[in-house]
């Protein structure tokens, strides 16, 4: 258990959460609406969680590496 947590601590910076938050707006902002506009609403629904899971997703898990 410690080499995992070790290992998300040296890989996890700044850059990684960048790209992470980056990735997870695009979804919400390009992904949903493209969805939405095509009457996928279940498809819409999913992407709009995986986006907000991606977002709150690595800040929890920056904040973790960074306590640890």
């Amino acid at each position: 258990m410690n080499t995992i947590l070790y290992y998300i601590k040296m890989r996890f910076g700044a850059n990684m959460l960048a790209i992470f938050i980056l990735t997870g707006s695009f979804i919400l902002i390009r992904d949903v609406s493209l969805l939405k506009k095509k009457q996928l609403m279940r498809e819409s629904l999913i992407a709009k969680v995986l986006g907000y899971l991606y977002i709150f997703g690595s800040i929890a898990l920056f904040i973790v590496a960074k306590i640890i």
